[in-house]
């Protein structure tokens, strides 16, 4: 399945601009609990760690997206948005711990964020509750992702080019020593090759960079 039908189906119709809406009602609760200003304040500070640009969110917008996901899911299963958010942030950490890729401090930073607002056990939306406990983690996962989308991506082909070349040698992967600094050389070489010429574009693991943020079911 491409990137592009990937998004068609966890998006709300119209993606950021439709998650931003205010409704009407000004909501402030979801399924009976009132959403506290304090924990507001801690998701929106989070944003701001994360990126300076990102929007400052209000207590209405994020109880209308909880009210629209709860309505799409009735049946208590998890958005897909928020499982391969979760997922990716897996997949976020592996990479800030891996030595042999060596991730800079600003990554490593960035990630921290959003690790200690997973953590934090007074957070916007409590994590028991059923369909959108996930959701405010997920939309800083979502956030992550799109800063880091070039990193990660580098790091995916980081981490075939070590596999392959433990497979073809018997040893695991971390036996083969390599590092960073060795997949930037032969991705160097592989550049230079004229057989690159007529090769297919790499495939990425992140999202397609145009795709808009907060995309929610």
């Amino acid at each position: 399945m491409n990137i592009a039908s990937q998004h068609d189906s966890i998006t709300f119709p119209h993606g950021f601009l439709d998650f931003l809406r205010i409704s009407q009602a000004r909501r402030t609760s979801i399924g009976g609990r009132e959403l506290q200003a304090a924990g507001l304040e801690r998701f929106n500070l989070a944003l701001r760690e994360l990126s300076p640009d990102a929007p400052r969110m209000t207590l209405d917008q994020m109880a209308t997206a909880c009210e629209r996901a709860l309505a799409r899911h009735a049946d208590g299963g998890t958005p897909p948005f928020v499982a391969s958010r979760m997922a990716a942030l897996e997949r976020l950490e592996g990479m800030a711990a891996d030595q042999a890729w060596a991730a800079c401090d600003e990554v490593r930073r960035q990630i921290a964020v959003v690790q200690g607002y997973r953590n934090d056990g007074d957070d916007l939306i409590p994590d028991d509750e059923p369909v959108i406990g996930l959701l405010d983690d997920a939309v800083l996962i979502d956030v992550a992702l799109q800063l880091l989308r070039g990193e990660l991506a580098d790091y995916e082909d980081f981490c075939r080019f070590r596999r392959v070349a433990a497979e073809f040698a018997g040893l695991t992967e971390a036996d083969t020593g390599l590092t960073r600094a060795h997949w930037l050389e032969a991705m160097l070489q592989a550049h230079n090759s004229l057989d690159r010429v007529h090769a297919k574009p790499r495939e990425r693991y992140v999202p397609d960079p145009r795709a808009s943020l907060f995309h929610i079911t």
